[in-house]
């Protein structure tokens, strides 16, 4: 039993599948045993090219294998929730890609009658560094927090991509758009610097959208409970930025590569292939003195994987991470209700 890996299954072969299976292969406790597409050939092609043993011409074939342990779903976000339950119905643990589409919460149910573990690709929360922040925040280095800034944005390549070339700027792909996909990282950022409490209030006080009526590029504020509050702005107009503050009454945490972690290098390859970063933060004290603090270099999605994979092999099923996943979506859902209500204040 100790030497088994857990059999992994992919559903869709969208970009950012590259960079899993890329982890899958490294994962140690992890085998990548099948892919599926609505296309045999093109099924075929893509498991030649990433070295996937098996390829199926329908998801539903893929499902039905009982060699497969778990899947990953990387489907557009409007198609996501249909999958998430029908691996779950077939006995499938399921990692799927974020954001998390309306009616999120029937899915994630399912997945706990079924008695699968479900988890959202947020790949920086299983980083060396994200453990190492937030035993930090939890041991009280920082004060109570008080203040969070985040910020995930970068340039659209062209005007086709901006225009809906792209499924971020596409919202019949994404439906939120660029704030649904690049919004969900300050958000996730927010919520895990405040422990994942709930605002009690959101507002999205800026709103750009290209000519498909679809948003690329937003900011907000969000308000908790005893005057605590934090900004985030995220889209595809501005200069590449990744970054979050976690702002303490005793002193504060910073990072300036929060989702790829590559540091500032300009290395945007970072983010669609393999990649070991996620080396450094700032502390800085109460009088305003930082001090950079070194953790050792891992790869996000191997984490990701074979943090999945132990619990399915432990088989004990963690609750923590689709309580997480519906907290970030609760506050997105909020966020783009503002948005959609020309920037009205929005209770949680």
């Amino acid at each position: 039993m100790e030497n088994r890996k857990v059999r992994w299954g992919v559903i869709g072969t969208a970009e950012i599948a590259t960079k899993v299976v890329a982890g899958m292969h490294d994962a140690e406790n992890a085998d990548v045993v099948a892919v599926a597409s609505r296309s045999l050939d093109r099924a075929q092609a893509w498991a030649d090219e990433y070295d996937v043993p098996q390829a199926f011409g329908s998801y539903d074939e893929l499902l039905a294998d009982e060699s497969v342990d778990a899947v990953y779903i990387p489907v557009p976000t409007a198609l996501r929730n249909e999958w998430i339950k029908k691996a779950a119905r077939a006995g499938k643990h399921v990692y799927a890609e974020k954001p998390l589409a309306d009616g999120i919460e029937e899915a994630i149910d399912v997945c706990k009658e079924n008695g699968v573990q479900f988890m959202d690709g947020t790949m920086w929360l299983h980083s060396n560094r994200t453990q190492d922040i937030e035993q930090r925040i939890a041991n009280g280095d920082i004060g109570d927090v008080r203040r969070v800034t985040s910020a995930f944005t970068f340039k659209a390549p062209n005007k086709e991509w901006y225009e809906g070339g792209n499924g971020r700027t596409d919202k019949s792909r994404e439906p939120m758009g660029c704030f649904g996909d690049q919004g969900w990282y300050p958000i996730s950022a927010t919520m895990w610097s405040f422990g994942y409490e709930l605002p009690e209030r959101v507002q999205m006080t800026f709103v750009s959208k290209n000519s498909i009526d679809t948003i690329v590029a937003c900011g907000g504020t969000l308000w908790f409970s005893d005057g605590r509050m934090a900004t985030f702005d995220a889209g595809c107009e501005l200069a590449h930025r990744s970054q979050v503050e976690t702002v303490g009454d005793a002193g504060l945490i910073r990072i300036d590569d929060l989702v790829g972690g590559q540091g500032r290098t300009g290395n945007f390859a970072a983010y669609g292939e393999r990649f070991t970063g996620s080396t450094r933060y700032i502390l800085g004290d109460a009088d305003g003195k930082d001090t950079e603090q070194q953790v050792e270099p891992c790869d996000h999605v191997v984490k990701l994987v074979e943090r999945f994979s132990n619990i399915i092999l432990t088989g004990e099923i963690d609750d923590q991470w689709p309580k997480r996943s519906l907290a970030c979506h609760r506050v997105m859902s909020a966020l783009f209700e503002s948005a959609e209500s020309n920037g009205a204040v929005v209770s949680l």
